[in-house]
């Protein structure tokens, strides 16, 4: 009785131990990091929906009421990588993820025009007095600025930098036409500079919508008619991951509680 009892104990512990050595067998899936702003956000459910069984996609969230720009995301980037949490303290390193990815953007929040002299972020037409955000060489420095230190506290992860999607004409003029352009061509200056491969959101974008149509909803740059513009972040991550993905990716759609409108390797 007791040998029976014996080994009846020994199948049991195998049996619960089992799933434990098969998951320390598997390897770990890769870290991914989505840093951008609303139009970001919109499509990141798409993303990491699609990637959920090859990666571990996030999107970094920011400070509430912070506006998403270059400056506020050198100020803010240790919060954006996780290595402070959003009271400012340093999170534990066994807490932190170690990225092995960062798909980055930031473009839209230096392009709006907003009220002069006020620190805060309050929009303001720019046929109505509203300066522009960020002026182009200081857009220039600051994305300088932001590959060296991405570098510097994620050394591990590979760096992407996606463009800044398309502008199209709307009522409330707080976009300029053709801004996005411009500072597009600075950013790949500085991407082709520090090698960081170029995710051309503007091309992608740009296909798929009318740049004749006014933008729906009167906000310029943040609805694409109604189109998923989640293709590009999932080939990008796939490509420089080096791992497939599922096909369509043409095909997916955005969850509608994310539709609301709010090549190099590097290391």
């Amino acid at each position: 009785m007791f040998y029976e009892l014996r080994n009846i104990a020994v199948v049991l512990l195998a049996l619960l131990c089992a799933p434990l050595y098969a998951q320390q067998g598997k390897p770990a899936l890769p870290s991914v990091l989505i840093i951008g702003d609303a139009v970001y956000q919109q499509h990141a459910g798409g993303t990491i929906n699609e990637l959920k069984d090859q990666a571990k996609v996030q999107f970094a969230k920011w400070p509430k009421g912070v506006l998403p720009s270059s400056t506020n995301a050198i100020e803010h980037l240790d919060l954006l990588l996780g290595i402070k949490d959003s009271a400012g303290k340093a999170v534990p390193e066994d807490k932190r993820s170690a990225w092995d990815l960062i798909h980055f953007n930031v473009g839209l929040g230096d392009l709006i025009y907003c009220v002069p002299n006020l620190k805060s972020h309050r929009a303001q037409p720019h046929n109505a007095g509203g300066v522009i955000r960020t002026g182009a060489k200081q857009y220039e420095n600051n994305l300088d600025t932001l590959v060296r230190l991405l570098r510097q506290k994620a050394p591990h992860a590979k760096i992407v930098w996606a463009n800044t999607t398309p502008i199209r004409h709307s009522r409330e003029n707080v976009f300029k036409l053709g801004t996005e352009v411009e500072y597009n061509r600075i950013a790949e200056q500085v991407m082709t500079k520090h090698s960081v491969p170029v995710n051309d959101m503007y091309s992608y974008a740009r296909s798929i919508i009318d740049m004749d149509k006014p933008a729906a909803h009167g906000v310029d740059p943040f609805h694409f008619d109604g189109k998923p513009i989640v293709a590009p972040i999932i080939n990008a991550i796939s490509r420089e991951l080096n791992m497939p993905i599922k096909k369509p990716v043409e095909g997916l759609s955005v969850p509608a509680s994310l539709d609301r409108g709010a090549g190099q390797t590097s290391k």
